[in-house]
């Protein structure tokens, strides 16, 4: 293996923790106030729920309007009133069990109106008279569900936030310090600076997913469940636009539907273990190793795989700090259901596959740019279907890929060495024929990504729908203007994916490239001879997935012959066939 020079600085320090968990201090202290301010108002409602009813006689009532510095206006109901209690005359201004001024439904409003309806009328009202200490008395002593479930949300995101990042520095100065006496005891090797890598035996990642998507649903659906409570009142009092509001608690019931499904995953089938024949994975080499599942995975099919190079770079800083993570390559395979051990005990899944030497290096230092490898698993089965993630130390080792040993997926198997099969290509919706005068034509039918163009057409048409509530309930005309905009652009998308089909056909020294459908052009002849080069390009990304466009280079220009292919092989074979002229070669 050829010596790796490398030039790097510590990934942190201990300082960097303790900034952390002195950032992490206000959160948990915000946490701690609230779930003390929330426990109280608890406390004074089981205590008031043994006071005394007496006769009270209203002094006077107000309603007392706050506006705070975004405009949001708050009520406080405040009163003096008179009741006797043994013998004795007291004075008591505490209208409710929670004290300050909010917006929280019409609770301040209606309790206004009643109080100032009795005194109006020199009725008597109620008043509740702590035994022990008749001068503590309280006209209502309601319990008001919606404004402790914000006090308890405030006390579980703030209190979450502050004691998680307190947790997250403690391990993470932990974890620095193993990483840095790696790095000092194998200063040129950085596949074992980390140690969930240093013996090659890489775990996969369920467990983190189950937690994450877990904490992050509890959160999303803590922060948009006050909303219930608070919506309600706001339709009834004529503020139609607070509708929009509930799509947030509907996208926790999604993000809670998947922390279920992330749980059931790691409950049946555990923590996978990769175990990687050579360590590191070389560029310009092969990736082989072995899946080990404690547990029997009864897949349904074949076992599918995909490796993948993915950059993600940070931009901004404090608060609009942002992460965005692009693929850089992508290959997916079958791993066939009689190629692994499946027992009551345990599945074994073989990993095998060439890894480009043109692609960047695992980054293991801060970077802008951060370049992780990871091998993603899945396998249909009744139930939860299996799913782990491997992130996978690639570096430029000196290993070249011995080109006799690729494995192409099965979409880019030949069936007679000449390129892939009929089958394959019908089931990326490419359709292939021979001409009669010995050329060849291949054809990318309408709606080959049915999957994206599904999801693709549900959004718009949520979308759609947002945008007409905003014009029902009279929103200020601009947001309406760049829904509508925004919408036009995702429903020209989602049709141009539905209706295009492309079409390219080699014959007598030309190449000719036609688009028909939704978005059509008249064919463009092409000699090869004018042909640069034909490359296959991403074309778009959905969710973890790539998608591939052909492109034919001219002396006069770029030209896309197809679109959204779902298959690189297949994409990079046909780009390679066509540059050559095709049966010609």
């Amino acid at each position: 293996m050829a010596s790796l020079q490398l030039t790097s600085k510590r990934t942190g320090s201990r300082a960097g923790a303790g900034c952390l968990a002195l950032f992490a201090l206000p959160f948990a202290a915000v946490g701690v106030g609230a779930f003390v301010w929330a426990g109280k108002t608890l406390l004074d409602w089981r205590a008031a729920s043994g006071w005394a009813a007496v006769p009270a006689e209203i002094v006077n009532v107000e309603l007392e309007e706050h506006e705070d510095d975004d405009g949001a206006t708050t009520y406080k109901t405040t009163a003096t009133y008179r009741y006797d209690y043994a013998g004795q005359t007291h004075t008591g201004h505490r209208v409710a069990i929670d004290f300050g001024s909010d917006n929280i439904g019409d609770f301040q409003q209606r309790i206004y109106y009643e109080l100032r309806g009795a005194h109006g009328r020199g009725a008597p009202i109620t008043a509740y008279v702590d035994p022990n200490e008749p001068a503590n008395a309280v006209l209502n002593r309601e319990l008001r569900v919606g404004l402790l479930a914000i006090k308890g949300v405030f006390a579980l995101v703030f209190g979450g936030a502050g004691f998680g990042l307190l947790f997250g520095a403690r391990f993470g100065a932990k974890k620095l310090a193993a990483q840095n006496a790696l790095r000092e005891q194998f200063p040129d090797q950085p596949w074992r600076w980390r140690p969930e890598w240093a013996n090659g035996r890489i775990a996969g990642s369920a467990r983190g997913m189950a937690y994450v998507s877990i904490g992050f649903a509890a959160i999303w659906n803590l922060i948009s469940l006050p909303m219930l409570f608070v919506i309600p009142g706001e339709i009834a009092g004529g503020n139609t636009v607070a509708a929009i509001g509930l799509l947030f608690p509907l996208i926790g019931i999604g993000l809670a539907a998947w922390a279920i499904r992330a749980w059931l995953q790691l409950k049946r089938f555990k923590v996978a273990t990769l175990t990687l024949d050579r360590l590191p994975v070389a560029l310009g080499g092969r990736l082989k190793g072995t899946i080990r599942v404690e547990a029997a995975v009864p897949v349904t099919t074949d076992f599918r795989v995909e490796l993948a190079c993915v950059e993600t770079r940070t931009s901004g800083s404090g608060k609009n700090r942002e992460r965005h993570e692009r693929m850089l390559w992508q290959k997916q395979w079958r791993v066939p259901r009689h190629q692994c051990q499946i027992t009551e005990a345990f599945t074994t899944i073989p990993v095998d596959a060439p890894v480009p030497a043109d692609q960047p290096a695992t980054t293991v230092d801060d970077e802008p740019a951060e370049i992780a490898w990871r091998l993603d698993v899945t396998g249909e089965c009744p139930g939860p279907d299996f799913w782990s993630r491997f992130e996978l130390p690639v570096f430029a080792t000196g290993e070249k890929l011995t080109p006799t040993l690729e494995a192409p997926s099965p979409a880019a198997a030949p069936a007679t060495g000449e390129g892939p099969d009929a089958s394959a290509l019908d089931a990326l919706g490419i359709a292939y024929e021979r001409l009669p005068q010995g050329g060849e034509a291949w054809t990318f039918r309408r709606g080959q990504q049915k999957r994206v163009a599904a999801g693709l057409s549900a959004f718009a048409a949520l979308w759609t729908a947002i945008s007409g509530v905003l014009f029902v309930v009279d929103a200020p005309l601009l947001f309406p203007i760049v829904f509508l905009l925004f919408d036009a652009l995702l429903v020209w998308w989602a049709l141009s994916l539905w209706l295009t089909e492309y079409r390219v056909t080699l014959d007598r020294g030309l190449l000719t490239l036609s688009r028909r459908g939704f978005v059509a052009r008249a064919p463009i002849e092409i000699p090869l001879k004018w042909i640069r080069g034909v490359r296959a390009k991403v074309g778009m990304q959905a969710g973890n997935k790539l998608y591939y466009d052909l492109e034919v280079e001219t002396g006069d220009g770029k030209h896309t012959a197809a679109s959204s292919l779902a298959d690189y092989d297949v994409a990079s074979w046909l780009a390679r066939h066509w540059s050559t002229g095709g049966a010609r070669a």
